[in-house]
């Protein structure tokens, strides 16, 4: 069985031997999962021992390899968690990782049986461990009902984490005080209510200009303010050579990520600039960032269409406010906050205030430095469970098949409640919507992209629904109260 997005993955095999592994990384999977068990409250159970000890026993079911996790082993007996097994009767090697822990959960691994199937029923233990599940299970044991299905989410949220391929917390960050959630498939996000910070006396302006700031100690370009009328975008000129101009962060764009990103050569930086050069902006160090294509193109490019073509058809001002957004002294921005606010009709035509991640789905970037690496390495496995596969079925299943499988088990007396019948409307939505992908002739990296999309309205889908359900089951409420 092949991931559905099979074309693009084909490409990132070209990569395997020279990256670092990002597939089954503990700590992203442990955040997704508190996420999808507790939506917006994930963060109050992060030092719940009980979900401490869930998230060591899917680690030891998951992620364990090279005999790595002794303290969790230890840790689960202490938790006096039934028949924890040794390192040794789990173990498996790093490169075994993707065969053994993306196949469907009531698969095989054939290549090593025992250690497959002592890692699932650790899991499995774990979880009747912590909940109640009535006389039911406790008659049958935890391989059946929902202590098994729980298990499984558990495990199959990991997987989708590994889809992901994104640590949040690496696009947490902070704009004027106020904290900016992570990245979560969007390309921005809108800030204030979406109304721009501007001084009613600024509000007032009418003459154009364009002020830059000067580069800081750090050879960083600061906030670009300006206020453009028609005669800024008629005095618009050609785009001047940048090959010269070297952004912080930008001297280390040397790797190739086609498939991945949507340009040629595939590139994952950009030398963005703050002001566009169709706003009038120049090619000066002090207008540059270094930025990704997806937030240069996917991100600010629309905002940035929409000014030049209103105040093209209008005449009026714009008031135009590009902040760029670094952590500490990293060389590469977190991303960049843009405001902008129409004059003459008073924001009617223009106004938003909206902060763009500088990210690239795919790819792990190190802010500080610039370096960036192939994040998303779930390659075209012949075992590894896919996202989405046409006509889905227990002998041939995806990722939301199963886990629609397991949430029948689990939420087996809401199923006729409105919540759980509107996440399975959202959930059928964007199974069918992704199995469209490649239907209308986008290149591969604009598959991935979209594939990468569907990946995070799944997430977001699972985050939202599954906790309403979950605070509704006695077996669940009756521990996380």
């Amino acid at each position: 069985m092949k991931r559905y997005f099979t074309v693009v993955v084909a490409v990132i095999l070209l990569f395997t031997n020279i990256i670092t592994a990002y597939a089954c990384d503990e700590n992203q999977s442990n955040i997704r999962v508190r996420e999808i068990l507790f939506g917006d409250d994930a963060l109050r159970y992060s030092s719940d021992e009980n979900v401490k000890l869930l998230l060591d026993a899917m680690y030891l079911c998951c992620e364990q390899a090279d005999n790595q996790g002794q303290n969790k082993v230890d840790q689960l007996k202490l938790k006096k968690v039934d028949s924890v097994p040794s390192i040794s009767d789990i173990n498996i090697k790093n490169g075994e990782l993707i065969d053994c822990s993306h196949i469907a959960w009531d698969s095989e691994y054939l290549t090593n049986k025992k250690a497959r199937k002592n890692r699932k029923r650790l899991l499995q233990n774990a979880v009747n461990k912590v909940f109640d599940f009535g006389l039911f299970n406790n008659w049958f044991g935890s391989e059946t009902g929902k202590c098994n299905s729980f298990a499984a989410l558990l495990y199959y949220s990991h997987i989708l984490a590994d889809y992901l391929a994104d640590d949040p917390e690496d696009t947490e960050t902070q704009v004027k005080g106020k904290s900016v959630s992570a990245y979560c498939g969007q390309p921005y996000i809108e800030l204030n209510n979406n109304k721009p910070n501007f001084t009613i006396d600024q509000k007032n302006t009418k003459a154009t200009f364009i002020n830059y700031s000067s580069l800081d100690k750090f050879g960083r370009a600061g906030v670009v303010f300006a206020c453009i009328g028609a005669d800024t975008i008629s005095n618009v000129g050609e785009r001047k050579n940048m090959v010269k101009l070297r952004p912080s962060g930008f001297n280390l764009n040397k790797d190739n990520y086609d498939g991945i990103v949507n340009s040629q050569p595939a590139y994952v930086y950009y030398r963005c600039h703050l002001l566009a050069h169709s706003l009038g902006g120049e090619e000066q160090e002090t207008n540059l960032v270094t930025g990704t294509n997806y937030m240069n193109n996917q991100g600010m490019k629309p905002f940035e269409d929409d000014v030049a073509k209103y105040i093209k058809s209008t005449g009026n001002h714009v008031l135009y406010r590009a902040t760029p957004i670094f952590d500490g002294d990293n060389k590469v921005v977190s991303g960049v906050q843009i405001e902008a606010f129409s004059i003459e009709d008073a924001g009617n035509g223009i106004c938003f205030n909206v902060y763009f991640y500088n990210v690239q789905p795919g790819i792990n970037i190190n802010y500080a430095s610039g370096e960036n690496e192939l994040a998303d390495m779930i390659h075209d496995s012949e075992v590894g469970i896919p996202f989405v596969v046409n006509n889905s079925s227990e002998s041939n299943p995806d990722l939301i098949y199963e886990v629609n499988k397991h949430l029948a088990v689990l939420f087996d007396d809401q199923k006729n409640s409105g919540i759980y019948n509107t996440m399975m409307g959202d959930i059928n939505t964007i199974a069918y919507e992704t199995r469209s992908i490649g239907t209308n002739g986008d290149n591969s990296a604009s598959q991935y992209l979209k594939m990468k999309n569907y990946e995070y309205q799944y997430y977001k889908t699972l985050k939202l629904y599954v906790p309403m359900l979950l605070r509704n089951e006695e077996f669940f409420k009756s521990v996380f109260k």
